[in-house]
């Protein structure tokens, strides 16, 4: 293990970016990390046995700032493992995950951290709203999370996050570390980050900042369009995979450190709401079919409004 050391005194904010094959993305994401104004950080830098030049580019921004702890690991451990080493090599009060290829406003750390200080302990997460961009960094939409979960009962916050959760988007906003360290941490299969986000709610409240600080890409080589081949067990097992998702998010909150009335509501919350949810989704599928062909072409007075 190679490590470049950091200053001795310990940040308020520790960052984690767990990496494999970077180099596309690399640079601009340590040039956004280090240009942010909120500056008491620690930059941690996980590569997982990269095969590419993404180590020369680590090695080159820790020579020019004592923040950036470098480590390398001699076997590609996985994604999950990755991200979970990087949580727990941090120091600092607050913890956040960034990705190798998404950016970040200049003020978004400052944003984040300010709106965990206005919060009481309750509050877990802060994390800001999100504009989606492409592969060149030209801005594609602006999103919508809608993940401000603000009420003060486990089985309603895993209710109204089981309701709207869609891209996960509040994982790479700033948490309370000591809440992260409570739960398993990132699954080590596909949307191994939503079980992480349903405990998360279950132990506190999310805050959402209003301005659009994080640009998250989406790209052709992104683990997020390409997850069956990051988590190769789940590759080899293709069949059901809301069903299976659904049985491990019921099992890690069932299986929280909280009370079993606590965990308990939570998992039914989740249950009845994630039903409905999906059978919504189901009534969507089949009207949407009555109104296309085969083709995808809108058919002739299908189902028109006012008779």
């Amino acid at each position: 293990m190679s490590e470049t050391a950091a200053s001795q005194d310990i940040p308020r904010l520790s960052i984690g970016m767990p990496l494999y094959n970077a180099t596309r993305y690399l640079e601009a994401s340590f040039r956004s990390l280090l240009a942010q104004d909120f500056t008491d950080f620690e930059l941690i830098v996980s590569d997982n046995a990269s095969t590419d030049g993404t180590w020369e580019i680590c090695e080159r921004f820790a020579a020019t700032d004592p923040r950036i702890r470098l480590y390398r690991n001699e076997r590609n451990l996985g994604v999950a493992a990755n991200f979970n080493r990087v949580a727990r090599l941090a120091r600092g009060e607050l913890f956040k995950w960034v990705a190798y290829d998404d950016l970040m406003e200049p003020s978004f750390l400052t944003a984040c951290v300010a709106e965990l200080d206005r919060s009481d302990a309750r509050t877990l997460l802060a994390y800001p709203r999100t504009r989606l961009i492409d592969d060149t960094g030209q801005l594609v939409s602006d999103y919508e999370d809608n993940l401000d979960i603000r009420n003060r009962f486990a089985f309603r916050r895993v209710g109204v996050f089981a309701w709207r959760w869609n891209h996960c988007n509040p994982i790479y906003g700033v948490i309370r570390r000591d809440a992260l360290m409570r739960t398993g941490l990132e699954r080590p299969y596909v949307s191994g980050d939503v079980p992480l986000l349903f405990e998360l709610a279950l132990h506190g409240q999310f805050h959402e900042v209003p301005e659009r600080l994080f640009l998250r890409r989406f790209h052709a080589a992104s683990s997020r369009e390409n997850a069956e081949a990051y988590f190769h067990a789940d590759a080899r097992r293709r069949s059901f995979p809301r069903l299976r998702l659904t049985a491990r998010i019921l099992s890690v909150l069932l299986d929280a450190e909280a009370p079993v009335a606590v965990r308990w509501s939570s998992a039914a919350s989740f249950l009845s709401v994630w039903g409905l949810r999906n059978a919504r989704m189901q009534v969507g599928k089949y009207y949407r079919a009555l109104l296309v062909d085969a083709n995808g072409e809108r058919r002739p007075g299908a189902l028109r409004g006012g008779g």
